[in-house]
């Protein structure tokens, strides 16, 4: 009886100790390799763990499931894709980035004002611009219905002074009718004036997408942190590393 006690704890023991080694296995062998052109790139992999490094990077850890794949790099249009994996099956993703060009940004401006300066990295100039545009256009609409305001009463006053009946009255409808004139004449100025800042903030968020365009490295150092989870007998902890 004792000895048949004794040989159910060794075996307790050995799948208790087969069990360690599997996690500790499944921490250590990775079974996910990214890579991209360029290497050197920023890669974060989003799911049941959150994970970074720079490319070409292999994780340290099994991973299973649904994966959000994040890749950026200085110069380059950010890459995003998902896609799942399995502890059972390795994988290598390999992605080619696109470089961001000056022509592109140009074009991201010509639509949407402060766009081309987004898309280049500069969120402060893009903010500026597009802010500047809706102030910009907001008082041209304001100025635009004040003007049509005076204008539509100068034509009131020209009407009222061609249909006069006496030539005693003629002299008073001819001073309101210059005065409703200069008054309409002041709010097509400042129409005016409005309209060329509003034209002249929309071309140069355009030239400066293209002029201003930024000349990037070719070699971008990235410190990537790890995060993953430390699985122990009793308690869940974290391990943190940095890639210098």
């Amino acid at each position: 009886m004792i000895l048949a006690i004794k040989r159910m704890l060794l075996a307790v023991f050995v799948v208790y100790l087969y069990s360690l080694i599997g996690i500790a296995a499944a921490q250590g062998e990775g079974n996910v390799i990214v890579n991209s052109d360029p290497q050197g790139s920023l890669v974060e992999l989003r799911g049941e763990l959150t994970l970074s490094g720079v490319t070409p990077v292999k994780f340290d850890r099994a991973l299973s499931g649904r994966y959000e794949i994040e890749i950026k790099r200085d110069g380059y249009e950010r890459f995003r894709t998902t896609t799942f994996f399995t502890e059972l099956q390795p994988s290598q993703i390999d992605i080619e980035l696109v470089r961001k060009t000056r022509t592109k940004a140009f074009f991201r401006s010509l639509v949407i004002p402060g766009w081309g300066q987004r898309y280049y990295g500069n969120s402060t100039k893009s903010t500026l611009f597009a802010l500047s545009m809706v102030a910009s256009t907001m008082g041209y609409v304001f100025v635009k219905d004040d003007y049509d305001s005076k204008l539509d009463i100068y034509f009131e006053r020209q009407a009222d002074r061609d249909a006069a009946t006496k030539w005693s009255d003629i002299p008073d409808l001819e001073a309101q009718l210059r005065d409703a004139q200069k008054t309409a004449n002041d709010a097509e100025t400042n129409l005016n004036i409005v309209k060329g800042v509003l034209v002249g903030i929309y071309a140069w968020n355009v030239l400066d997408a293209f002029l201003f365009f930024p000349e990037h490295s070719s070699y971008t150092e990235y410190k990537a942190i790890t995060a993953r989870p430390l699985l122990q007998d009793d308690r869940v902890g974290l391990n943190l590393s940095m890639r210098f």
